[in-house]
């Protein structure tokens, strides 16, 4: 069955979504190259309403097939590979099958119709047969083909020997028996692209197939044989395709350009997280940063400048701003010969639907000349910044660019990318590492002498405190049913809003980062890959496969850069209706879900996982990969630690020998004391490093610090009361009311608490199945809570990834293909009830929007999200969620493999829908939600909700806090959509 792509809401382009069909190569399938397409995928569908369908060649890959048109890539033993034809000599056997599955596959759904065909390799050459096919029988063959996209195509192949014979019989009569194929004149615009480094289909091949076309358009990019598709290469493929299919009237609510996507003014959700992002940067580069764009205060008597949050200015859009690239804040030496000799600013532009589903618009602004700073080394730059911004796809990314491009000038960037000589020279390499380490910390305690000295044992006693505290902290931010926080007399604050969690993995390396990731994702890679046919190396490997994922190996940094992908992870109990047991038994209903449900039948909700390359001691120094380690955490909501339970490596990651099992320097104990304290000494440095402002500046200037670890400042607010009435109680003296008085212990306490708060930690004991884990295991749980972790769950990471991946090739395999794939034994789940445990340390307040509250059916408006989203589960990921005893989504069709929207008069799952909500979100946060992904319009009227299945609803005001007691919510609108239209009127009941 074809694979079909599935994006986010599309931002123009068309009145009525059409489709374009994608033909993988040799020994691919259609839904590997479709995933490895996924930026281009999505920009088709956001920027030109194009659905992209990718089915299976109809044959599978034999050996056999290796001597002819073949893209050399080993054995093919794997049992999944698929190909459009047998060659033999120059006869395509198996071609006829393959134009018949075309021809099926262009003429269903006839709603929305075809108006494209992309093919890479043979898939290209199956494309440039179909568009020959168009064009020799007027339009009868693929109607409505407008136009086609070759990617490593070859045209110097003759034709094939059977094509007349493969063909209809009502195609055949249109073609006539003197014809030559070889001279027809393709008038169908087309767009070559071909690589220049491609070996396995070189240059001349690829530019051989031009004279077939009347008006060839190339595109020729530095790389070897795949699809390329960063921006730039994108952008190429919309500019050719948006050229060819006429204009259209745009949806409703949806603007008509990517252009106008830029100007226009964001959403709600959008704006805030903008401004967040702003007011954060603002607070870290705070002597770098400079607002561009207009801003008004809010209240001009209490007006600060150098304050960038909400509460002080309201914001134009689009906002932009300029960052210089050299740093100014003092903190450590900078070479002078590295960087250019005049500034850099770095200017940023959002757009509007920043950062969820495009990046921000980037520029440099300095005033050299052409051989102070170089035209190549200002693109070069450029060029690392967008890397940057892909690499943090869907998240705030303006920090990793700044580190991205500072790194550019540290490494030597500046003169390996001059085209003048002199302008500038690369630097000789440090002699001894050791020095480098040893002079940052001999500087940073230069800058600290405000802060007077403590002790050994009154900083760890501090910093114990600072966990105590945290621990009080998250007590509070458990929601009752009522709604409220939990307990105390203050809740933790924080801003309301729809909650895109992230989960971070950290831990030394090689403990099982990225076998947990895979394991969790089922191999879900959204860095690093390019749309390229299968490579020998990706296949059948145990520590490198086919499917993608994260780099696997047992030493350290084999995850270089943070893969990211969404997981599943079972819902915190208690959060859902059907968790209660009195509405299970009663209601006599069929619970759908959105995202499927595991085997004890937890709803399943999507969450983004981030994989850290490892750390090692002194990163926060600069040692293994330094500060990026954890500059790339400070998105993560909570943090699941990856231990080594078996104690069978060192804190560098390196394989013991035999005999350092039972050696008490590797007790896996330590390692949470030392990863611990990593994320301790990386604040406390920078916050130590700026000391000196603190004390001029005060209470304002340590909240405004804080903030910049993209927490709010109501969040941050919190942690420094609980602290202060601590510290109070304790101690008896009013720790906020002269900061000059503080010593190192009292700056350890305040980064503990706000850290134990601001990143809750749960422990995976993996590698429990090694016979040395279950000692430690039993310490570790005896010590619980210890260093910041609050539970462990014993798991063997390497098992589940074994099973996951094994569900995947099997669901990649032919039914009827003769494999050799064994079944894998059940899933013992127990990633899942780790990642679940984590959750329940910050657990998201669960919403469930319906359409009434009798039937409790969805709203009609959810069934494009419902079927659309891009965090829903694909056919592998199912496969293997149902292998393990669970459930598929509530759309997923297993017949079509596919997601497929109900049909009027079906009957619909009820509670199928959920949103994630942050704590403190109110009702009116909720319906701002709803209208951000299209399923509502107008303005807020009522709402009523209910907390159980059966129970009499009651209204509910737009400012009331979501819990547990109205979870089950609808909301009515002045402005109705087409399925809105039976619901009361304004006033009515």
């Amino acid at each position: 069955m074809p694979a079909v792509g599935q994006s986010g809401g599309r931002r123009g382009g068309g009145g009525c979504s059409k489709k374009v069909l994608l033909l993988h190569g040799n020994r691919q399938t259609g839904e590997l190259l479709l995933g490895r397409l996924g930026k281009f995928k999505k920009a088709l569908w956001q920027d030109v309403g194009l659905d992209v369908v990718a089915p299976d060649a109809p044959h599978l890959f034999s050996n056999g097939d290796m001597d002819e048109d073949d893209d050399g890539q080993g054995d093919a033993n794997e049992g999944w590979q698929r190909t459009w034809w047998h060659r033999k000599g120059n006869a395509y056997n198996g071609l006829a099958e393959s134009l018949q599955l075309l021809v099926r596959t262009w003429n269903e759904d006839g709603d929305r119709e075809f108006v494209g065909i992309m093919g890479f390799s043979q898939g290209s050459r199956l494309a440039h047969l179909a568009t020959l096919l168009h064009t020799i029988t007027k339009g009868d063959a693929f109607p409505g083909l407008q136009f086609v996209v070759h990617f490593s195509g070859y045209g110097d192949a003759p034709m094939p020997d059977n094509l007349r014979a493969s063909l209809s019989d009502r195609w055949a009569a249109n073609i006539s028996p003197t014809c030559n194929l070889d001279d027809v004149q393709i008038s169908v615009p087309s767009l070559h692209v071909m690589g220049e480094t491609d070996r396995l289909i070189p240059l001349a091949s690829s530019e051989a197939m031009l004279k077939e076309y009347a008006q060839p358009m190339v595109y020729r990019h530095p790389g070897s044989h795949f699809v390329p598709v960063k921006r730039a290469d994108v952008e190429k493929y919309l500019t050719f395709i948006t050229s060819i299919l006429p204009s259209q009237q745009p949806v409703a609510g949806e603007s008509n350009s990517s252009a106008n996507a830029a100007t226009a003014p964001p959403d709600e959700e959008h704006a805030q997280a903008q401004i967040d992002e702003v007011a954060a940067i603002a607070q870290i580069f705070p002597m770098e940063f400079r607002l561009l764009s207009n801003s008004t205060p809010k209240d001009p008597d209490a007006f600060d400048p150098d304050d960038y949050f909400e509460e002080n200015r309201c914001y134009e859009h689009p906002i932009s701003y300029s960052i210089m690239l050299q740093p100014k804040d003092g903190l450590g030496d900078v070479d002078e010969s590295l960087w250019p000799p005049k500034d850099v600013a770095l200017c940023i532009q959002y757009t509007a639907e920043y950062p969820e589903h495009c990046s921000p618009s980037l520029s440099l602004i300095h005033d050299m000349n052409y051989f102070e700073f170089s035209s190549q080394a200002s693109e070069a730059l450029l060029d690392v910044c967008r890397r940057a911004t892909e690499e943090e796809s869907g998240m705030p990314c303006v920090m990793g660019i700044v580190y991205a491009a500072r790194e550019f000038f540290e490494s030597g960037g500046l003169a390996s990318n001059a085209n003048i000589s002199g302008s500038a020279t690369q630097p000789a390499a440090s002699e001894n590492e050791e020095e480098g380490i040893d002079g940052a910390k001999e500087h940073v305690t230069s800058t600290s002498s405000l802060l007077r000295p403590s002790s050994a044992a009154a900083i760890k006693e501090c910093n114990a405190q600072g966990l105590h505290i945290a621990s009080e902290l998250l007590g509070r931010a458990q929601p009752n049913n009522d709604g409220r926080e939990g307990g105390a007399d203050q809740p933790v604050g924080g801003k309301g809003g729809r909650w895109h969690y992230t989960v971070g993995l950290v831990g030394k390396p090689s403990a099982g980062k990225s076998t947990f990731f895979n394991a969790a994702t089922a191999f879900a890679r959204q860095r690093g890959e390019e749309g390229g046919e299968a490579r020998s190396d990706e296949i059948g490997g145990e520590d490198q496969v086919f499917l993608g994922g994260a780099s696997m190996a047992p030493h350290p940094f084999t995850t270089i850069d943070p893969n990211v992908g969404y997981c599943l992870i079972p819902a915190p109990k208690g959060s859902c209706p059907e968790d209660d047991a009195e509405s299970r038994e009663t209601s006599g209903l069929v619970i759908g879900s959105l995202h499927g449900r595991d085997s004890k039948g937890r709803r399943m909700l999507p969450v983004t996982l981030k994989d850290v390359a490892g750390l090692v001691p002194g990163a926060y120094q600069g040692r293994g990969r330094g500060n990026k380690f954890l500059d790339d955490l400070t998105d993560a909501d909570v943090l699941v630690h990856i231990v080594d339970a078996s104690g069978s490596s060192d804190a560098e990651g390196n394989k013991c020998s035999d005999g350092c099992n039972g050696d008490d320097l590797n007790h896996p104990l330590n390692d949470l004391e030392w990863v611990r304290n990593e994320l301790v000494e990386w604040v406390y440095t920078n916050l130590q490093a700026k000391w000196e402002s603190v004390v001029s500046r005060g209470r304002e200037k340590l909240l405004g610090m804080f903030s910049g670890y993209k927490q709010s400042q109501a969040f941050t607010q919190d942690v420094l009361a609980v602290v202060e009435k601590y510290v109070r109680d304790k101690e008896g003296r009013d720790i906020f009311a002269s900061f000059d008085t503080w010593d190192e212990a009292d700056l350890h306490r305040l980064v503990s608490a706000f850290l134990g708060a601001r990143f809750p930690m749960a422990l995976a004991l993996n590698k429990a199945d090694i016979p040395s884990a279950a000692q430690h295991i039993e310490d570790i749980k005896a010590h619980l809570p210890i260093h910041g972790a609050h539970i462990g769950v014993e798991l063997s990471a390497h098992d589940e990834m074994k099973f996951i991946r094994q569900q995947l090739l099997l669901a990649m395999s032919s039914p009827s293909s003769d494999s050799s794939l064994s079944q894998p034994a059940l899933m013992s789940g127990r990633v899942w009830d780790c990642l679940q445990q984590s959750m329940s340390l910050r657990k998201p307040t669960l919403v469930f929007p319906v359409n009434d509250l009798v039937s409790y059916e969805p709203l009609p408006g959810m069934e494009n999200y419902a079927t659309r989203d891009s965090s829903l589960p694909n056919h592998g990921f199912i496969s293997a969620l149902t292998a393990a005893g669970g459930s598929a989504p509530s759309q997923w069709d297993a017949q079509k493999k596919q997601y497929i929207p109900r049909a009027k008069g079906d009957a619909k799952p009820v509670l199928r829908d959920v949103l994630m909500m942050r704590p403190r979100s109110t009702v009116e946060d909720c319906f701002t939600s709803l209208k951000n992904i299209g399923v509502l319009e107008g303005e807020f009227v009522r709402a009523e909700a209910a907390s159980k299945i059966g129970e009499k609803s009651r209204p509910v005001t737009k400012l009331e806090l979501l819990g547990v007691h109205n979870r089950i919510l609808r909301t009515m609108t002045t402005k109705r959509r087409e399925w809105q239209r039976g619901w009361p009127t304004r006033g009515t009941n």
